[in-house]
């Protein structure tokens, strides 16, 4: 037993020193993308950049912490962390391949055989054996090992995955709260406005009674105050549902009772020139697409080498005995140690059919990498251009409706002295409040570009 012990022993030693080397990790794929000099490459994915620190830039701290409510409670997020820890499984069970199994077994057996030459006698026998198994393949040719990093690139995208949802969920829930704003300005505008011509009403009936207007001012004047109430309640129901959708992402219950009492924020600083791919590099749903090509890569190298011969020891140690009382007896001791090798000779085109599968799901892999790299590139310069579009078209809205205000104020005071008719007060009146509320909407366009842009991105401009 003990020149078994030893024997197991070195066996076990080379084994964990062969199998305990590190796999080598996949490095990140380059690919060459049209209109790019250069090829474009990943940088590796990490937790430096938080998902949600763009977000500071808005200057907004009721945002800042919304979105670390959302990334607390949101459930999708937790379903893709507990598939992420699923896949890490995976590959933790991939790694313990190239690992010797050891078992251990306890087997007791009782039988009565009949013998004729005997006159029928019966004899009863009893075995008892306690043994120590181990069996390992050795990786030979590093079908295991290629296996194995295939696992870790795929618990990389999994990883990836969860970094690019809470991107993705800390842009859904900025979005959402400028919506909120938005749809609060917009209502509120439309209540000044109704209260403005409630006013304007109420003076107009006054002169009405006295005989200084026509019923037909008084009339249009009526009708404008009566759709403009219309315009303020659809407003309002407007801002109760965009308070519910951001309630939904924050795990709450959608009861539209969120406080929005608050401008939308300015932007005030202008995106950087000369911007490097580097950054759209660090995009985590860009660096899980690449490891999910790194891993197909990597199964179909060990799809391409199933067809070489396979080296597998076992070997055992124990004792047996017909007494169970002698079973940690060493005098009763056995021991095995057996080696085999053994290789394909005819599958019926399976092992081919799996190289050739391999290979076609690593292809789609590369596709869908150059789609996304492509892609991300297309938001980026969507983003960029949309940036300086509505940059200028904020500011030329702003001035619109400034002079608009003024008109209208201009407008009400020369009817009041008999210069205008009634249509061309109310006109006025109207396309102040078109314009006004056209800013508070080209406002929030630009808020959310900038928000596309620092998805596109993958977080901040540094």
């Amino acid at each position: 037993m003990k020149t078994f012990l030893t024997r197991w022993g070195f066996i076990s030693g080379a084994t964990l020193l062969i199998a305990g080397c590190a796999t080598a990790p996949v490095k990140p794929q380059s690919v060459s993308l049209p209109g790019i000099d250069e090829e474009f490459e990943l940088e590796t994915h990490s937790e430096e950049e938080p998902s949600s620190r763009w977000a500071q830039r808005f200057g907004d701290e009721t945002l800042n912490d919304l979105i670390a409510e959302a990334l607390e409670a949101n459930i999708g997020l937790e379903a893709a962390e507990a598939n992420a820890r699923a896949v890490e499984a995976a590959a933790r069970i991939s790694g313990s391949l190239r690992y010797p199994g050891v078992s251990l077994g306890l087997n007791s057996a009782r039988q009565q055989s009949r013998f004729s030459f005997l006159n029928f006698q019966e004899i009863e026998t009893e075995s008892h054996s306690l043994t120590l198994g181990s069996q390992w393949e050795v990786d030979l040719w590093g079908r295991l090992r290629k296996s194995h990093a295939s696992g870790l690139a795929n618990l990389e995208a999994a990883q990836a995955d969860v970094a690019a949802l809470k991107l993705s969920i800390a842009g859904q829930v900025a979005k959402s709260w400028f919506n909120v704003l938005e749809a609060d300005q917009q209502w509120r505008l439309g209540m000044d406005s109704s209260a403005s011509l409630e006013r304007k009403l109420a003076s107009l009936e006054r002169r009405y009674e006295r005989g200084l207007v026509t019923s037909l001012d008084l009339r249009l004047t009526r009708a404008q105050a009566a759709s403009s109430r219309a315009i303020a309640q659809q407003r309002k129901t407007i801002l109760n549902s965009s308070k519910r959708a951001l309630e939904i992402l924050l795990g709450r219950y959608p009861s539209a009772s969120r406080e929005s009492e608050q401008a939308l924020p300015q932007i005030d600083e202008n995106v950087p020139s000369g911007l490097p791919s580097s950054l759209v590099a660090r995009r985590p749903d860009l660096y899980a697409a690449e490891r999910r090509l790194a891993a197909s890569l990597a199964q179909s190298d060990a799809a391409g080498r199933n067809w070489l011969p396979q080296l597998n020891l076992t070997g055992s140690t124990g004792t047996t005995s017909d007494q169970l009382k002698d079973l940690l007896d060493t005098d009763f001791s056995i021991w095995s140690l057996a080696g085999d090798i053994a290789t394909n000779l005819f599958a019926a085109g399976r092992l081919q059919a799996e190289r050739d599968q391999a290979k076609a799901l690593a292809e789609v892999q590369l596709a869908q990498y150059r789609s996304a790299a492509l892609g991300a590139f297309q938001e980026v310069e969507n983003a960029l251009a949309s940036e300086s579009d509505l940059a200028q078209l904020t500011e030329d809205t702003a001035l619109a409706a400034y002079e608009n205000q003024k008109a209208e104020d201009l407008a009400w005071d020369q009817y009041e002295r008999g210069l205008i008719d009634i249509t061309s007060l109310l006109d006025a009146q109207r396309r102040s409040d078109e314009s006004a509320s056209q800013l508070i909407s080209i406002q929030n366009q630009r808020l959310q570009n900038r928000i596309d842009l620092h998805l596109a991105l993958g977080g901040d401009f540094e």
